[in-house]
């Protein structure tokens, strides 16, 4: 399995991507069917910020995406706390599947609603209320899945929405997550 390490708009050491390569490659004990993994390092420049430094490792398997995000005051920090995401992440993953293919029900996990939104654009429209405005474009396949699989990929993207095509209706579906820790599931009327 190859390991790509990748850093913007910061300088990392060596021995720090050897580091955290080594402690990746480690937490893939958990679950043995990657396809690869990409780390990328980076930093904000913004001394505002209290953790500028950024770690994201993301995993690819045959069909899932499974993606951990750390953040600290530096590096090591965020590496450390990436991949123990990570580990958490992928331990949950191979419990699902073990309990899929011993035929166990599944069971909700409560997760704690995130609020770090960023601030939308203080341009006024009409009414006084502010004008959002598209800021990122994403475009990518929708996989055909059934709404427990794609309710299993939200949680490893860790998103709050997930659009799919579900497998048995054939039409554009979004599961997301609710308030209370539950998932919802949006489909279009007939």
């Amino acid at each position: 399995m190859d390991i790509i390490v990748k850093s913007k708009n910061c300088d990392v050491p060596p021995r720090l991507k050897q580091e955290t390569v080594a402690k990746v490659d480690h937490a893939t004990r958990f679950f043995d069917r990657l396809v690869g993994i990409e780390v990328v390092f980076s930093a904000e420049s913004n001394r505002r910020i209290a953790e500028p430094a950024q770690v994201e490792v993301t995993a690819r398997s045959k069909g899932h995406v499974i993606r951990a995000l750390g953040m600290g005051e530096d590096h090591r920090a965020a590496a450390d706390t990436a991949v123990a995401r990570f580990e958490r992440q992928l331990a949950r993953y191979k419990a699902r599947l073990v309990d899929r293919g011993r035929g166990r029900p599944r069971v909700a996990v409560p997760v704690s609603p995130g609020g770090g939104g960023r601030p939308r654009s203080e341009e006024p429209a009409e009414g006084g209320w502010p004008r959002p405005r598209i800021v990122r474009t994403k475009r990518f396949e929708l996989a055909p899945m059934l709404p427990d699989d794609a309710g299993t990929q939200l949680e490893l993207l860790g998103h709050e929405f997930f659009l799919f095509t579900n497998a048995s209706t054939g039409r554009s579906n979004v599961v997301y997550r609710r308030k209370d820790g539950d998932l919802g599931l949006i489909e279009p009327a007939d």
